[in-house]
């Protein structure tokens, strides 16, 4: 191995259409690059990981010496992040402009805007960062694509890297499958737009890597690093409307695999992400049995995000997206109908809709056409575990990217009016339904203490925000039992709880209580279960088998959401 040559990879986090890496995820990328670097010959020792947040720490200053900085990072679609926050291109010049007497070396999305900054020890990566890394590691710098066969060196060589997260263990590894949309045509504002061709992984390279992240202290995973999880392993020979033919023979095999280290223990959490809506809707078949097997495979509460971008037919038209409304609609009621069950109280696996503002083709009646195409999914009966509206980030090369707009105020104000509808009537409807009253969560983690509240979520792909109506300093995990719902987030008690300790703060959230109930339950108490029942008959019997003087267990049953 090389010695005395130090290595940095500043992690600024991505959030881009096929993967993720905000915390407590982290990205295929930085794997890649300590990977890419070992098999170059650099000793382990020598290659130091750090996230944005321990950069802002130290006042973005670097004080060590290294022979390259490896920047990754870059918000395609950018959202809100509530555990960290991504790193901005103004912060990334920052870091460059502090640290002249290190050479940094930036890929992915933030280097295409990061790069020029008048400094010159900043350079844009063009091709993979990983592969760029690894060749300047060994005195021959070069760029381009990485292989297939590095990739599966590199990711299980760069599995230690995990060790060097401030959120280790507790992270969530993105999983990449393959890169590429198979899509004959693609949606004009994504970056896949911009990539020739699919490169799909082996299934024994991607256990390989598995395996070798669970040596190294990891339980949770997500499939998450591909546009279409449906599409894993296509042939790409048979085509309907530019859509390939799934192959569950490929699909399926890596599902079981993964379910087997599930059912062994070796891991705790396996979640999916991103599946097209459009694969469900020209091959149902397929599709079908594809997501049987991802519904067997994954743990309880996980969500099939679906690009559908906007159900305005012009927007779709324009941007070639991927579906029509009723394809769209078509997707939902399949994914409800096979992954609907409750597992451990909560849906095993329920689908997600992303939707885009500010596409071409955008007018004042599209966030109506949106607005009205959840409602008909509400009042079908069917569940959508979230909702993402964000604004398209355009990307560069891409026909959104070269396109020029002026932003229309009234299409603006009526996106706005449309946004806050839809969280107010058809997010909170949907939160009702998939976590009522009662409804205990597994699991949580507390993230931010107040002086009159706390904030707890579980460490999964898109979880929701639960809210603890008084302090509540606890470094362990722990369950939670639903009391109510608010935007985007539920309101929650540590279970089992004692209702005779229970602070009128959260006793006034009990369903049947209410402000008058809590009040009167106080000047009464304490009571048993049973004059609790008598006093106020309208509590929930569900939510009472969680308080710690009754005798009966919580119960999780498995039954149809439909």
């Amino acid at each position: 191995m090389k010695s005395g040559q130090k290595y940095l990879i500043v992690d600024c986090y991505v959030d881009e259409p096929a993967c993720f890496g905000v915390p407590p995820f982290i990205a295929p990328y930085p794997r890649y690059v300590f990977g890419a670097l070992v098999d170059a010959g650099i000793d382990p020792s020598l290659i130091e990981y750090r996230t944005i947040d321990r950069l802002r720490a130290d006042d973005y200053v670097i004080h060590e010496n290294f022979n390259a900085v490896f920047v990754i990072g870059g918000a395609v679609v950018p959202g809100k992040y509530i555990h960290a926050r991504i790193g901005t291109q103004k912060e990334i010049q920052t870091i460059i402009m502090r640290n002249t007497h290190c050479p940094f070396f930036l890929g992915g999305a933030i280097g295409r805007k990061s790069a020029d900054v008048g400094c010159r020890n900043a350079y844009e990566i063009k091709g993979d960062i990983e592969f760029f890394a690894h060749y300047y590691a060994q005195s021959r710098p070069a760029e381009g694509e990485r292989s297939i066969t590095q990739i599966a060196r590199w990711s299980v060589c760069g599995a230690p890297v995990v060790l060097q997260h401030p959120e280790y263990p507790y992270l969530i590894c993105e999983m990449e499958t393959y890169r590429g949309c198979p899509r004959l045509h693609k949606c004009h504002f994504c970056q896949e737009y911009l990539r020739a061709g699919v490169m799909f992984r082996d299934e024994s390279h991607i256990l390989d890597e598995i395996d070798a992240l669970i040596e190294c202290g990891i339980s949770r995973f997500r499939l998450g690093s591909q546009p279409d999880i449906i599409q894993y392993g296509s042939l790409l020979e048979e085509f309907r409307n530019g859509f390939p033919k799934p192959n569950p023979s490929k699909t399926i095999p890596l599902c079981n695999a993964l379910k087997e280290r599930r059912t062994k223990g070796r891991i705790c959490l396996l979640h999916v992400d991103n599946a097209n809506p459009g694969s469900i809707a020209h091959f149902p078949d397929e599709s079908a049995e594809i997501i049987y097997a991802i519904a067997e495979m994954v743990t309880p509460g996980d969500t099939l995000a679906l690009g559908i971008e906007s159900f305005d037919q012009t927007v779709i038209r324009i941007n070639n997206l991927k579906v029509t409304p009723n394809e769209a609609l078509f997707a939902v009621k399949m994914i409800n109908q096979i992954c609907g069950v409750r597992e451990e109280g909560i849906p095993k696996l329920l689908p997600g809709i992303n939707l885009i503002h500010g596409l071409p083709g955008e007018s004042e009646e599209t966030f109506k056409f949106n607005y009205e195409y959840l409602r008909t999914i509400l009042n079908m009966g069917l569940l959508v575990k979230r909702i993402n509206i964000r604004s398209v980030e355009p990307v560069a090369g891409t026909p959104v990217g070269k396109s020029t707009r002026i932003p229309n105020v009234r299409v603006r104000k009526r996106y706005e009016y449309f946004r806050e509808k839809i969280r107010r009537e058809i997010d909170m409807a949907m939160l009702k339904k998939i976590y009522p009253p009662g409804t205990v969560l597994c699991e949580l983690r507390v993230e931010t203490i107040h002086c009159t509240y706390t904030y707890a979520r579980q460490i999964a792909s898109y979880p929701i925000a639960v809210k603890i109506p008084y302090p509540f300093d606890n470094n362990d995990f722990f369950n939670a039992v639903v009391l109510a719902h608010q935007e985007r987030s539920l309101v929650a008690i540590p279970s089992p709880f004692d209702i005779n300790s229970l602070p009128y703060s959260a006793l006034k959230y009990i369903p049947g209580l209410g402000t008058k109930g809590a009040e009167q339950l106080i000047l009464q108490r304490p009571l048993d279960i049973a004059r609790i029942q008598e006093y106020f008959p309208n509590v929930p019997e569900l939510l009472l088998k969680c308080a710690i003087n009754n005798r009966s267990e919580p119960h999780c049953q498995t039954i149809s959401i439909l």
